[in-house]
């Protein structure tokens, strides 16, 4: 006699929560079971990921960086604007022209363009700042109808905290000036009895602020001068004249 087994069907089974029922449905089993329904598996539960261990004191050294640069910043604005420096004046206060010929052989007339010349310049600066400012390089410079015809370096000085110093410009010598239009300038002062001529002093300045040090800082004092035609050539006096001219100062 042969036997036959009943076929394994799935079963399904029924769980009561409460009010609401969960039904499961039981796989497929190589033999008859008859314990208590299997619950269904639950996927693994993974939390949010967190930062990394290093980020929070990235972010704190970050924030202890910015906050040293923005007072370090607003304390340097506080003491500029406390010692903030203001333009230096100045005047020429004396002068003197003893020789300014321009010819062929430095006769004079503007027959040629050789100007030959003895010009003494002097400057008188004057700082207004509460802090000193030393002149490093400076070199005067002396030009005529726009051309340049001669140059002075100047030793370097100190000019102390609200108070004065002098420059003595002093050129001496003879150039040779390029242009029909310095010839014709020349001839037609010449005939009004007075010589423009602008002397220019270039320095590079450095100072000290309070904690603030300022180096390579560059300023230009401009004069613009009238001169009256030397009499009687080269022969004559070179007292300085008082003047009182003020200078244009990029400071």
């Amino acid at each position: 006699m042969r036997l036959r087994w009943p076929a394994v069907l799935p079963c399904r089974s029924s769980i009561g929560i409460g009010a609401s029922t969960i039904d499961y449905v039981q796989p497929h089993l190589n033999a008859a079971y008859y314990g208590p329904p299997i619950p269904p598996q639950q996927p693994p539960h993974y939390g949010p990921a967190g930062p990394p261990p290093a980020a929070p004191g990235r972010r704190r050294l970050f924030m202890v960086a910015a906050a040293a640069v923005t007072v370090l910043g607003a304390a340097s604005l506080v003491v500029w604007l406390i010692f903030r420096p203001r333009t230096i004046t100045a005047n020429a206060d004396s002068a003197a022209l003893s020789r300014f010929d321009l010819g062929s052989g430095g006769g004079g007339g503007g027959g040629g363009n050789l100007l030959q010349y003895n010009l003494t310049v002097g400057i008188r600066l004057r700082n207004p700042n509460r802090f000193g400012v030393r002149y490093d390089y400076a070199d005067a410079q002396a030009f005529y109808g726009g051309d340049w015809f001669a140059f002075d370096p100047v030793p370097p000085f100190y000019l102390g905290s609200k108070s004065d110093g002098r420059v003595t410009a002093t050129f001496s010598g003879s150039s040779v000036m390029a242009g029909d239009d310095v010839q014709r300038s020349y001839r037609r002062e010449t005939t009004e009895g007075f010589y423009d001529v602008t002397v220019k002093v270039y320095a590079d300045l450095s100072f000290k602020a309070s904690v603030i040090d300022v180096h390579d800082y560059k300023s230009k004092v401009t004069c613009t001068l009238r001169f009256p035609v030397p009499a009687g050539g080269s022969a004559n006096s070179t007292a300085m004249t008082p003047l009182g001219t003020r200078c244009d100062v990029d400071f």
